[in-house]
């Protein structure tokens, strides 16, 4: 399948990245570091499956032009990972609006442009599959997130509107709800004190890895993954 990435040069869409490039699948991927999407592993077997696409996803212009690029290098896009996320952790009085601004256009505006990129293709073909990898935040409670939670809340509404509205056209929209995964995201005190029990991206890259393996006729809706012994 060619699948297309975004938030991709570490943590969770990196993990994910190298993963479904090691089964076999082309894999086009997009953040807006350039040089940290040059920090993804791939062997010399599965160099030609890689396309490097830099991208600000909150911009819906760069994210058209993106997937007309990837259509043209790799083929249709068959599956699209919506991943790329930031985040601020503080109280929401000291959260500013530009910092709630900047949370909502990378982690939901960003996913309605890269959805609203690739779903004429989809439809066209009467196939695809769209994954959101969202947050334990839509039902958990973490202070000095608010602008993070609502971003993802609005994700899981979203993912679960669009997921009736192309049903009957063959394609299938993915909820994965991660728990605490030991990424840059957190504070370095955070991973400090809790690492040890944190899931890994590999974790959840292998989740979706077998996702993407499951029998054509199921459609897993929504998955959420949680560290063994809980939240933090």
């Amino acid at each position: 399948m060619n699948v297309w990435i975004t938030g991709a040069s570490k943590g969770i869409g990196k993990a994910i990245a190298e993963e479904l490039l090691r089964d076999g699948h082309k894999v086009a991927v997009s953040a807006r570091n350039r040089e940290l999407l040059e920090t993804i592993s791939i062997d010399t077997a599965h160099s030609e499956s890689l396309l490097r696409v830099p991208l600000d996803v909150s911009s819906y212009e760069k994210v058209s032009d993106a997937a007309n690029l990837i259509n043209e290098k790799l083929g249709s896009i068959d599956v699209l990972i919506n991943n790329a996320g930031v985040t601020k952790f503080k109280p929401i009085i000291d959260t500013t609006i530009d910092e709630f601004n900047e949370i909502i256009d990378v982690n939901l505006k960003g996913v309605v442009h890269c959805i609203k990129a690739v779903l004429p293709f989809m439809q066209e073909q009467k196939n695809g599959w769209i994954v959101n990898i969202i947050s334990v935040t839509v039902n958990k409670v973490f202070t000095n997130s608010g602008a993070y939670a609502s971003s993802k809340a609005g994700v899981l509404a979203l993912s679960n509107v669009l997921r009736e509205e192309v049903r009957e056209q063959g394609i299938k929209v993915s909820s994965i709800v991660p728990g605490a995964t030991h990424t840059e995201m957190w504070p370095e005190g955070i991973r400090k004190k809790y690492g040890e029990r944190m899931m890994h991206p590999d974790d959840v890259a292998k989740t979706v890895s077998s996702i993407l393996r499951s029998p054509e006729n199921l459609m897993l809706e929504e998955l959420t993954l949680r560290p063994q012994l809980g939240d933090l």
